[in-house]
């Protein structure tokens, strides 16, 4: 059966958590509203601090800032806790998550961030990954597309009118790295090797339990999510 999807406006209410057949869905602006720099690092962690020190523009520096703040404010209301004490932690895969002794009701995220734009997802009992792209320019894509694209998705955007091949790229781009993401892998050659397809394809059953399928974005942006339901 294939997860409901809400796009909650709000913060959750202490308690309220995914149904066992949902993902919660929520994009954020991260240039809009302005915030004081000084109340966004206090409710990062140490090596969250420790990172935003080390970008070199100010513009990707309070980006970073916003995001994590955001995933933290959003988490914290899922688990009844205030945004720095969100206990974030990271799997032996290197994928981010809730330190297992707090996470009793079993949630899982993943965080997407490009440009000025976020998205996070949130749910229970199931692997899950987003991704977040801005389409590349029209002479940048094609040589992209070589190392990424599978033959047979290849074949599809050259079959597509000149004008919708970036973004048609650009969809199964971010269904890779969605589906990277839910594994805990990244593009490793395996999911290079997956055919996953642009949005005209719908949800791709990726074999093992893995699916993925487009979202909607604004723009030149495109958005994906992967879920794999736990055995």
């Amino acid at each position: 059966m294939m997860p409901t999807l809400k796009w909650p406006q709000d913060l959750p209410e202490p308690g309220e958590l995914p149904g066992a057949d949902e993902i919660h869905l929520r994009q954020t602006d991260l240039d809009t509203p302005p915030a004081d720099d000084g109340l966004l690092l206090r409710t990062l962690s140490v090596p969250e601090q420790e990172r935003a020190r080390h970008f070199v523009f100010e513009e990707d520096r309070r980006r970073y800032l916003a995001a994590r703040a955001w995933l933290r404010s959003v988490l914290g209301a899922y688990l009844n806790l205030p945004p720095h004490a969100v206990p974030l932690a990271v799997n032996s895969q290197g994928k981010p998550g809730i330190a297992a002794e707090s996470n009793r009701a079993g949630l899982q995220f993943n965080l997407s961030h490009c440009g000025r734009l976020a998205l996070l997802a949130v749910t229970a009992g199931r692997e899950i990954g987003v991704d977040l792209q801005d389409a590349l320019p029209d002479i940048a894509w094609p040589a992209v597309a070589g190392r990424l694209c599978t033959p047979a998705e290849q074949d599809h955007i050259e079959s597509l009118p000149p004008a919708r091949r970036a973004a048609a790229f650009a969809e199964i781009w971010t269904r890779k790295e969605a589906a990277g993401k839910a594994l805990g892998e990244g593009l490793t050659s395996r999911i290079l090797f997956v055919a996953v397809g642009p949005a005209d394809w719908g949800t791709v059953d990726c074999g093992g339990g893995l699916r993925v399928w487009s979202l909607p974005a604004e723009g030149r942006f495109a958005a994906a999510i992967a879920v794999r339901q736990s055995s």
